[in-house]
């Protein structure tokens, strides 16, 4: 797992890069992104080691992001 501060420039582009890879990124209400099986049960991937394959939260400078390292290696 890592977590990283992106800027909204590099975040954006890795979401855009992400469904075009065919991956689902849904946005939530309170504005965080995230990787789900289908939007209509907006279930979250998780890795099997139970963690969030991808989740970018919006914050001050930019965007909390925490994604595994198998997703982007």
């Amino acid at each position: 797992m890592t977590v990283r501060i992106w800027n909204k420039t590099d975040t954006q582009a890795t979401i855009k890069r992400l469904r075009e890879a065919g991956y689902i990124v849904a946005k939530s209400a309170a504005g965080t992104y995230r990787i789900v099986d289908d939007i209509i049960n907006n279930k979250e991937w998780m890795h099997e080691d139970g963690k969030p394959l991808f989740r970018a939260m919006i914050g001050n400078n930019g965007y909390l992001v925490n994604f595994h390292s198998d997703l982007m290696s």
